[in-house]
């Protein structure tokens, strides 16, 4: 009983420390946040934190990877292949994404800087790219076949499938270059990846799905 109980006050620490780190990332420049300036946020002593996470980098990571697993259990690549119209469930699938990513919108804006100075969110934002971009480039397989989109013979679908990702992935980096991300920043990224990259490649069956989602 006890060690449930310290268990769950583990957990909720660990929680609280998360829940204050995002707040202090979206708010303000990510370099600046120091793991005092979270602790205080938190509530809690700096010893207690370094209980829980060595350092920023830790802390970091383990958002990524919480942003990561947010994503999963989305199903989204799943639901396309299984969905009667894979259009619309593509459109509602950026609408949950778009708000995971508001949620974690510091990871989109500083993932650049992340990259270079956090080799643990490195490695796993590396990793987790290689995989979307594999499951990008089989949906697009998946949508040709069924004659959902048609391309030009030929078309390299590894590089279509990276353009798709680096839209999605890194269009928040740019719009932080001139303000800051926002809802309207990350549903102009979507509205772009739709209109550049699905819209004109629609076959009649999938502007009928397209017609058919509204």
């Amino acid at each position: 009983m006890i060690y449930l109980k310290m268990e769950k006050i583990k957990i909720n620490t660990k929680t609280k420390i998360k829940n204050s780190a995002v707040h202090l990332f979206n708010t303000q420049e990510t370099l600046s946040v120091t793991t005092n300036h979270i602790a205080k946020e938190a509530g809690i002593s700096p010893g207690n934190l370094y209980y829980h996470y060595k350092n920023k980098e830790e802390i970091v990571t383990d958002l990524y990877l919480d942003l990561s697993k947010r994503f999963e259990e989305i199903n989204s690549f799943e639901n396309i292949l299984l969905s009667s119209n894979p259009i619309k469930v593509l459109d509602d699938t950026f609408e949950l994404m778009g708000e995971i990513f508001y949620e974690y919108r510091f990871l989109l804006r500083d993932s650049m800087v992340l990259i270079a100075l956090y080799p643990s969110f490195k490695e796993n934002f590396v990793r987790n790219q290689e995989k979307r971009i594999k499951q990008i480039e089989s949906l697009l397989q998946f949508l040709l076949k069924e004659n959902i989109i048609q391309y030009e013979e030929n078309i390299n679908l590894e590089r279509r499938a990276k353009m798709h990702w680096f839209i999605t992935a890194y269009w928040q980096s740019f719009a932080s270059s001139t303000g800051n991300v926002s809802r309207e920043s990350i549903k102009e990224a979507k509205e772009i990846f739709f209109e550049f990259m699905i819209y004109p490649f629609l076959t009649q069956k999938g502007k009928m799905m397209l017609s058919s989602k509204n």
